[in-house]
């Protein structure tokens, strides 16, 4: 199934089917549709999905990207009609944002844009408990139940047999390929510049961010990436989404925002230590993690505060504990005063200071001006979002863009005073370890 899709209109009316399915492992789903398959969202906890094809899309630019959004959302709700299935998910729109306006305009990440989100043809749904297998018919689409039918049976036989549809190994073979190696006088010179707009008060923290590009001599398997990284993760969110030109995938541990009705989470997460350095205790004690990680707090409260008729964070952070990091995490409840989007959620909310830094506008203008790469959609809010205005997105770290035999991975760090550029670029090397492991990369 190729990226060709439809905009969201006015006109087009949609017609959802759902149908029981066994339940599955979602990567033996993801392997059965290959290189077609449009995205994975596998989270800690509740609905995971995949899909294939591409029923309906929006692609939108700045600065109407929110606003075009919620536009599409209301055309979805009025011009859905739906086979009720007692349970099933109602169909999202999936997708993302560049990190800042334009900065998927430039190589390799041109097939993202601003701002770009489906509908999927066909997806998988599970809770792990229950599922079922949907598909969206726009207009005349004469082949969708035939595409059902099949992917139904293929499903099944996954279930009957307990086999994958792949004979890919669970172990992470080792592949030649070649790193680009940081330029560490650059990133020297990137982060003198930070500390010393620390230094005079222009800001108190900017996260610098850096690229390794990793080419391989083989074309990789995003298949084989994905599973690899269920055993990398933890309490993470694994997810993929394709475009033209190739797939961003990754296992971030950071929820940016979720609402369901008038509930709203986000997470404060910032502070790193690796867990052959030191002890969840040691990072607690940091005084620069802590600082860190404060800012990010003040700022999810901050934005959140005036929107909400209840607030609760608590005072002292917890240890988050993956398999290398530690992190220092605090989770932001609270419960709207009056119904607000998801989005418009995300747009308050983004970029926090684990991504930017802060005050916000002057820590992006570095962010900006300093980094050599642009960042696309590291970094970024991606998720889903439905009719109702519920949704749930994350923000896109320990995530890399694979594009045929080449893979563009990043990794950031926060920079406050106290800072070094070796410390940090180590971090970045410890971030970063998280993919080309699961990339199966061996410098030749």
């Amino acid at each position: 199934m190729a990226l060709s899709s439809r905009n969201l209109g006015p006109q087009q009316r949609s017609q959802v089917i759902t149908l029981a399915a066994p339940v599955v492992p979602l990567d033996a789903v993801y392997a059965l549709w290959q290189r077609h398959a449009l995205l994975l969202w596998h989270p800690p906890q509740g609905m995971q999905a995949v899909a294939v094809g591409i029923a309906l899309r929006q692609d939108v630019s700045a600065p109407r990207r929110v606003r075009a959004l919620r536009d599409a959302a209301e055309q979805l709700r009025r011009n859905l009609r739906s086979e009720d299935h007692a349970d099933a998910p109602s169909p999202r729109l999936w997708g993302g944002f560049a990190f800042a306006p334009g900065s998927a305009h430039f190589p390799p990440w041109q097939g993202f844009g601003d701002a770009s989100f489906v509908i999927p043809r066909l997806t998988y749904w599970t809770d792990g408990a229950r599922a079922w297998l949907q598909g969206i018919r726009v207009g005349t689409d004469i082949t969708l139940d035939a595409d059902i039918a099949a992917a139904h049976a293929a499903i099944c036989r996954v279930a009957v047999t307990g086999e994958e549809p792949c004979s890919e190994s669970h172990t992470v073979p080792r592949q030649a390929c070649s790193i680009a190696p940081p330029v560490e006088a650059k990133w020297k010179q990137q982060i003198d510049t930070i500390l010393e707009a620390i230094e005079t008060g222009e800001v108190r923290k900017v996260v610098a961010a850096r690229c390794a590009e990793v080419t391989f001599e083989q074309p990789l398997s995003v298949s084989r990436i994905l599973r690899n990284l269920r055993h990398e993760t933890g309490t993470a969110w694994r997810y993929a989404m394709r475009r033209e030109g190739g797939t961003l995938l990754g296992a971030t541990p950071e929820l940016l925002v979720s609402r369901r009705g008038d509930d709203v989470l986000a997470e404060a997460l910032a502070g790193t230590m690796s867990v052959q350095n030191g002890t969840g205790e040691d990072l607690l004690a940091s005084a620069k993690d802590r600082s860190e990680h404060q800012f990010v707090c003040d700022a999810i409260v901050e934005a959140l505060a005036p929107l909400c008729a209840e607030l609760h964070h608590s005072r002292t952070p917890t240890v988050r504990t993956l398999r290398r990091l530690f992190h220092l995490a605090t989770s932001v409840r609270g419960r709207l005063a009056q119904p607000t989007h998801v989005l418009d959620l995300c747009e308050r909310l983004h970029p926090t200071p684990a991504t930017c830094g802060t005050p916000r506008d002057r820590a992006l203008d570095m962010v900006l001006t300093t980094e050599s790469a642009a960042r696309g959609w590291y970094a970024a809010p991606v998720g889903w979002f439905d009719a109702k205005g519920d949704g749930e997105f994350v923000v896109a770290l320990r995530s890399g863009l694979v594009c045929e035999d080449r893979a563009y991975l990043y990794a950031g760090a926060g920079i406050v005073a106290g800072s070094t550029a070796e410390r940090e670029l180590a971090e970045t090397d410890l971030k970063l370890g998280v993919l080309l492991h699961a990339l199966g990369a061996s410098e030749s």
